[in-house]
């Protein structure tokens, strides 16, 4: 499964609307650099960035922090794949090693 950051979602939102950000950001009462930063991953999704777009864009609420949270998770454990093999490997010897002590 591929994840998207929300903001290029937001951008192809926007794109199959036929709006630009200007105009999008003039009727969310909001400045360009805001929905230029959402859509060039500067800025993340909050609550009140998902409010506003779920009323704007008639999706349900909580739609898009979850893709924000979702997202945040994958680089997260991205980032984290040598410790966990590191983890995973001293696991696995730490039970081979409890093995060998009953004998």
């Amino acid at each position: 499964m591929e994840f998207q950051h929300p903001g290029q979602i937001l951008q192809q939102e926007l794109t199959s609307r036929w709006l630009t950000q200007k105009k999008f950001a003039s009727m969310i009462w909001k400045k360009i650099s805001e929905v230029n930063e959402l859509i060039k991953w500067k800025r993340n999704i909050t609550i009140q960035w998902d409010i506003l777009l779920s009323v704007v864009f008639e999706n349900p609420e909580q739609k898009r922090i979850k893709l924000q949270n979702n997202f945040d998770y994958v680089l997260a454990k991205a980032s984290m794949v040598e410790k966990i093999q590191e983890l995973f490997s001293q696991k696995q010897k730490t039970k081979e090693h409890e093995v060998f002590e009953d004998f």
